[in-house]
Order: structure tokens, then C-alpha cells, then sequence
């Protein structure tokens, strides 16, 4: 796919989510819950205004990846969740996993203080949770292998 490809589907999947946003409540009260009006939600709707969803897209991909990444932790924590880069393979994801789970075992042995330890514990249980969508795809491509 061309970078205009990439590009036009990224796009039209923003819309898409922003309309989905706006679709679970209904416009007035998505409105009102941001402080705006319906016909600014229209705008944004049919394109007389920026999509935000596009706009804070672009605004990660203009940054630096560690910023990016602090970006996305905030917003799942504020939702309740949190956000989880995957490694491209099995021997990156092992490594974080043992190198993470070693930081956190330090961090709760030598009694940091609570903010430090509970951060290199969300951590390490970041890098675990890699490791196991690492090799949960894995073996989902080798079952799908032995099908064929």
C-alpha cells in the first residue's frame, strides 16, 4: 500500500472511531459533555472542522516515540487500562519481559519509594503482557501452518 494509502485509510478509520465516539452517547450529549456545540460536532462530523481523533494522531506521529508512548500510557490510565507495545518478536518481547520483572524485583527489595516501585511493576507486567500477544500470535500462525 502507498503512503497516500496508508495515509487515506488512517483517515477514514478516524472518522470512522470519531463517529462511533460520538454515536455511543448521541450528539447532544457528546456535545455537551465537551463543552461544544452540536453544530461544532457536526463540522468536525463532515469535515468543515479537523477530526480530533485524526488531529491527536498526528500530534503522536510528530513527536519523539518515548514522548508518544508516555502520551498513550496517560490516556489508557485515565480510562483504566493500559497501553502495551508488542514486540516484533519472541527474543525482543523475552528480554523485556526478564529485564522488566528484574527491575521491579529490585525496585520492591531495596523499599523505593511507593511511585517508583508501583511504576517499574506497571512495567513489568507491560513486558509480560507483550510476551504473552508475542506468543499467542505465534502459535496462532503455527496452528494456522499445520492446517494448510
Amino acid at each position: 500500500m502507498s503512503e497516500t494509502g496508508k495515509a487515506n485509510a488512517a483517515d477514514e478509520r478516524c472518522e470512522e472511531l470519531f463517529e462511533a465516539l460520538v454515536e455511543s452517547v448521541g450528539i447532544k450529549t457528546f456535545a455537551s459533555n465537551l463543552g461544544l456545540s452540536t453544530r461544532q460536532i457536526h463540522r468536525m462530523r463532515n469535515g468543515a472542522q479537523p477530526n480530533p481523533l485524526r488531529r491527536f494522531c498526528e500530534m503522536l506521529q510528530a513527536c519523539d516515540l518515548k514522548s508518544a508512548e508516555g502520551v498513550l500510557s496517560y490516556v489508557c490510565r485515565q480510562m483504566g487500562v493500559y497501553w502495551i507495545r508488542v514486540p516484533a518478536d519472541v527474543k525482543t518481547a523475552n528480554v523485556n519481559a526478564v529485564r522488566e520483572a528484574a527491575e521491579a524485583i529490585v525496585a520492591i527489595s531495596e523499599d523505593r519509594p511507593t511511585r517508583a516501585a508501583v511504576r517499574e511493576i506497571r512495567e513489568a507486567i507491560s513486558a509480560l503482557a507483550s510476551l504473552e500477544k508475542v506468543l499467542d500470535a505465534r502459535a496462532e500462525l503455527t496452528k494456522a501452518a499445520k492446517k494448510h
